[in-house]
């Protein structure tokens, strides 16, 4: 295994890039305080990935969108991911709006969600916690990835479950597995994103941030049906995908309490 350097967007080893046919594209910083520092990661530094690969010679190029990318989308986030995509060709490049990823181990969104039903037994439900959002397990999307490299797709592939479940219903989900009683409590989405904002001007940690509301608040459902069916890949439903997310740790902690 050869180990090369990357630091966008300043520093990018193009060794890296030498007879290489396809480009996967995962990187992206999705934590921050400084969103410009963010957009310098996030922006240039793809930029500077397609630049140096085509440059290489590099061909094609899968990169991992969300679906929260949409022209309503409201956060950073969203609307960032949105026009990244547009640097891509769909007609040889592919790619994929991926669903809330559920794995056992990472620090993104899902596993956030999970820290804060642990660590908290008042759980706040963000305009009423009806938000559809839907999942997608983190095998299935590496299936995805692969297939769509493989059979030389092009364009852009919507990939979670076909389903849907709200987010109350999600959390409500998690804090069974991890064996937490867990009181939910609706809180409008209004005055949450104003009191998230003074928070964050005083610098106080918080697990959510105003950035996830507004990811949140423009949540919608897709058909992925059409898209699974081209990759000729199936995706677990959220139940199945929680059970071999936590399945373990739920277990666990179930008995020790």
């Amino acid at each position: 295994m050869r180990l090369f350097r990357c630091e966008l967007p300043e520093a990018l080893d193009e060794a890296a890039l030498d007879r290489a046919e396809v480009l996967v594209h995962l990187a992206y910083m999705t934590r921050f305080t400084d969103r410009d520092a963010a957009r310098r990661v996030n922006d240039l530094g793809t930029r500077l990935v397609i630049e140096r690969s085509r440059a290489r010679g590099v061909n094609r190029f899968l990169f991992l969108s969300s679906q929260s990318a949409h022209e309503e989308a409201q956060s950073y986030y969203g609307r960032s991911k949105l026009e990244l995509e547009k640097l891509f060709s769909l007609d040889r490049d592919v790619v994929i709006r991926s669903g809330l990823v559920l794995a056992k181990e990472g620090d993104g969104l899902f596993h956030r969600m999970c820290h804060m039903v642990r660590t908290s037994r008042v759980i706040p439900l963000f305009g009423g916690g009806r938000q559809p959002i839907q999942t997608i397990h983190v095998d299935d999307l590496c299936a995805g990835i692969t297939s769509a490299i493989e059979k030389g797709l092009a364009g852009v592939f919507s990939l979670s479950e076909p389903g849907s479940l709200t987010m109350r219903e999600l959390l409500e989900a998690i804090a069974s597995r991890l064996g937490r009683k867990s009181f939910f409590v609706p809180f409008p989405m209004g005055p949450a994103l104003l009191a998230l904002r003074l928070i964050e001007g005083l610098g106080i940690p918080f697990p959510v941030s105003s950035e996830n509301l507004l990811g949140m608040k423009c949540l919608r459902a897709t058909d992925t049906r059409p898209d699974l069916e081209r990759l000729g890949i199936t995706a677990r439903d959220a139940q199945r995908s929680l059970d071999y997310a936590l399945g373990a740790e739920g277990a666990a902690t179930q008995s020790a309490s």
